[in-house]
């Protein structure tokens, strides 16, 4: 179920999700592509922060913490994010960076955790992307692209630099979800924001 019937038909804008491994350039996108169509950008996981918690935002402390414990606070994090999505799509498209797109294949970087939800179908209680945008680049430029950043690879950023086949295995989840797929690699963020546009408009 698409935001068209959520809204009954009375809406025209879209809810669209950017995806893709660390270095790919979703940040980058999402902030070219919001401003090109005049959008609210958001991001999942929303920064949360919790007095209670001496480290914040509420990502990097459930992140150190076991697998179902981290896995159920980004599930969390998809209805906030979705919310967050209802509260703006009357009045204008929404780009978001990543989603539950995102909480599905990753889950693969935790062995044998796999969420209730089969792969490619979203939870009810959130909302469905009209379009979802999966951004791949060649991987020894992601890893260029990462140490330029000057940040200390995550955990999971560290196993997927080194583990092909867990790599393979969260590309393999985000597919089951019908992405449109836009290589990255040699192109300018002017170019690959123009690639996205022609493919919003060609399926609105």
């Amino acid at each position: 179920m698409g935001l068209g019937s959520i809204y009954g038909g009375g809406t025209l804008n879209r809810f669209i999700v950017i995806e893709g491994l660390d270095a790919t350039g979703k940040s980058t996108l999402v902030e070219n592509l919001g401003n090109a169509l005049s959008a609210v950008k958001l991001s999942c996981p929303p920064d949360v922060y919790l007095p209670s918690l001496t480290v914040n935002p509420a990502r990097t402390y459930f992140d150190t913490l076991n697998p179902l414990q981290r896995r159920a606070f980004y599930r969390f994090s998809n209805l906030v994010a979705s919310q967050e999505v209802t509260m703006h799509i009357a009045g204008s498209d929404v780009i978001m960076d990543r989603y539950w797109t995102s909480t599905a294949a990753f889950a693969a970087m935790d062995d044998g955790f796999e969420h209730d939800i089969e792969l490619g179908v979203y939870p009810e209680e959130i909302l469905v992307p009209d379009l979802v945008i999966l951004l791949t680049v060649d991987e020894e430029n992601r890893l260029k692209r990462l140490a330029g950043r000057g940040l200390e690879a995550t955990s999971e950023e560290s196993e997927l630099a080194r583990n092909v086949e867990k790599r393979k295995l969260v590309m393999e989840r985000y597919i089951q979800f019908n992405p449109i797929v836009l290589d990255t690699s040699g192109k300018s963020p002017t170019e690959v924001c123009q690639e996205a546009i022609r493919v919003i408009q060609e399926r609105s």
